[in-house]
């Protein structure tokens, strides 16, 4: 037990630490915004939508690359990553935060890179990563790279959806779990030139289905919604299952919202495909350890589940309530990104692109 104090003492003095490091190297202004920022993910918002995580975690970076006092490109690595740390990332379940640190990081190293190979061609002695360049110069490269990042979330919807009309076809019944704001644009925009059936299981207990019901249903589609435990009776009449998720591990695997997994195994057992719409940005680097359930998942309170009002009966048993389900990549039959369609096995390939392996470890 002692240990135990001594070990939370010890993590509690070197976020101290960190947060003096962070002060020390930023203006108030800047400093306004990283706290603003803490503050957005640490209240876990209910209208917080992944692509405006996203968006929010740029702008805070492009911030301190422009206003954080460093002279080389490690400097700036080392802040991006101390940041990183101090952040409440899994307090509130944003892999997406910790994605876009990640390349932004790979922004970093790979302008800095490029920056050296310029000096190199000058210069016949090796440039090391750290020595001092142009930061002028690196600080404008690195801004560029990170508007194109920034475009490239706000687009990702987008061009997910423009590929709507070349996985449905006229007549096919669908079937999607819950909500998820890019499957519904996803499916409306097919709707545009196909006549197909949705059927949406509800969600529970949660219930966001009804809404996701509702919302295809005003914009035309022939929708159906049913209970969580109809699926298995329904989806051998479905051709194919499309699906959101909360984040895609290195392997192709799922964090996707809770009952997405047994909807997974029905379909396995009658040969649906399962699709996923989703972004590279949720597209995260690591991988799930058999020891790490508790810390991949987040057990929520079961007041949407129980009535409170029979405090004899609350006393006698134990509700748990987890957030999401682990959706290993075998049952996964195709990923629909911003880039284009791929299977869980190329995956590997993304990643490999998309982050530098010493970035895969925030700590």
């Amino acid at each position: 037990k002692d240990a135990n104090h001594s070990s939370y003492y010890n993590e509690y003095k070197s976020y101290l630490r960190m947060d003096q490091y962070l002060l020390s190297h930023t203006d108030k202004e800047t400093q306004q915004s990283l706290k603003e920022f803490n503050s957005y993910l640490r209240n876990n918002k209910v209208n917080r939508t992944s692509c405006v995580s996203a968006c929010k975690t740029v702008a805070v970076l492009m911030e301190m690359a422009c206003q954080c006092t460093w002279t080389t490109s490690d400097d700036l690595i080392k802040l991006l990553k101390l940041y990183a740390q101090y952040l409440p990332v899994a307090e509130s379940n944003e892999t997406v935060v910790s994605n876009i640190i990640r390349r932004v990081l790979k922004i970093v190293r790979e302008e800095s890179s490029e920056s050296n190979e310029g000096l190199s061609i000058y210069f016949k002695a090796e440039v090391k990563n750290n020595c001092s360049i142009n930061r002028e110069e690196l600080l404008n490269n690195i801004c560029a790279a990170i508007e194109e990042l920034k475009s490239e979330i706000e687009n990702s919807q987008v061009n997910i959806i423009k590929m709507a009309l070349e996985h449905i076809h006229a007549e096919e019944v669908i079937l999607t779990y819950g909500y998820s704001q890019t499957v519904k644009q996803f499916l409306l925009h097919g709707h545009k030139k196909r006549n197909f059936r949705v059927v949406v299981c509800e969600s529970g207990p949660s219930l966001r289905g009804h809404e996701m019901a509702r919302e295809l249903s005003d914009g035309g589609v022939d929708t159906t919604l049913i209970t969580d435990s109809s699926a298995f009776a329904m989806i051998h009449t479905v051709n194919k299952v499309i699906i959101g998720t909360h984040a895609i591990m290195a392997d192709g695997a799922l964090r996707a919202i809770n009952g997405t997994h047994q909807l997974a195994l029905a379909a396995k057992h009658y040969s649906v495909p399962v699709i996923v719409c989703a972004p590279l940005y949720k597209l995260s680097p690591t991988h799930l350890c058999s020891y790490d359930h508790d810390a991949f998942n987040k057990i929520v309170g079961p007041d949407n589940m129980v009535n409170f009002s029979n405090a004899k009966l609350h006393s006698k048993i134990l509700v748990s309530n987890p957030e999401f389900d682990y959706v290993p990549s075998h049952l996964i039959e195709l990923f629909i990104t911003n880039i284009g369609g791929h299977a869980p096995s190329y995956l590997y390939r993304i990643v490999s692109e998309l982050y530098h392996v010493k970035d895969y470890n925030l700590d």
